[in-house]
């Protein structure tokens, strides 16, 4: 009896490394150093004078703090069954395109692509060009101005020096992933415990120093209050825990 060709062909089991694969290369400390190095970022740096304008005192800046904290752990406990439940690749891709269909994991993903993750990329290259000219004014200077009153507040738009470097570590960051996931990930696991023993650093010295005073967390500055202001400091609060959802994007 002869076989039809196309049948056999459909019928023959596929191998495991018969098209191209994701390579599993991420362990448990990068999967980890992920989610913490992420939300561990500039935001928690930058957002609490913002947020302090909002809430007014202390005891209510923790208050923000806290249920913005909770929230983000039921997302991400939410995101942990979403994950094991469906072990693609892609994070809310993957579970948009589950529950509504193609078309809007395509949408998100690319809305990823232009706005969402180049937005948030840009805003921590800000951050860290931000602190730096604390240390180095003269990266604060201008390089060009360009004479159209586009600039905050209707000023001319101003490239300085600073913004250069955060270019050029953008660049620096892309071409470490470029060389391979694995590469990304070692880099990633060395910068957050670096970033923690800075941290931990830093808690040490406000602790022993002796030169603290309990009395500052009793102070307040006037501020809007209220639910609204309350609400206004969450989304700073939200935005600086950012990233417990990163690690889903890459657990296939």
């Amino acid at each position: 009896m002869k076989m039809n060709p196309i049948s056999s062909q459909i019928n023959e089991p596929v191998s495991a490394h018969s098209g191209p694969s994701l390579r599993r290369v991420l362990g448990p400390w990068s999967a980890v150093s992920i989610v913490v190095g992420t939300v561990i970022g500039s935001g928690v740096f930058l957002v609490p004078s913002r947020m302090i304008q909002y809430v007014g005192s202390v005891h209510n800046l923790f208050a923000v703090w806290i249920v913005a904290g909770l929230l983000s752990l039921f997302g991400a406990l939410t995101y942990a069954e979403l994950a094991a439940a469906m072990p693609e690749a892609g994070g809310e891709y993957v579970y948009l395109r589950a529950a509504y269909g193609p078309f809007w994991g395509y949408l998100y993903g690319w809305t990823q692509f232009w706005v969402a993750k180049s937005g948030s990329i840009a805003t921590l290259a800000a951050g860290f060009y931000t602190y730096l000219i604390v240390f180095y004014p003269v990266l604060g200077r201008p390089l060009v101005v360009v004479p159209l009153h586009i600039g905050p507040g209707g000023s001319p738009l101003e490239f300085r020096y600073g913004q250069l470097v955060a270019i050029a570590l953008i660049l620096l960051l892309g071409a470490v992933n470029y060389v391979g996931v694995q590469a990304g990930g070692k880099v990633q696991v060395v910068v957050t415990i670096v970033k923690m023993l800075l941290i931990a650093a830093v808690i040490a010295v406000g602790l022993f120093s002796g030169q603290g005073d309990f009395s500052h967390f009793h102070r307040s500055i006037p501020a809007l209050g209220g639910i609204s202001g309350f609400f206004l400091a969450m989304v700073s609060a939200l935005w600086a825990y950012d990233g417990w959802n990163n690690v889903s994007m890459v657990s296939s």
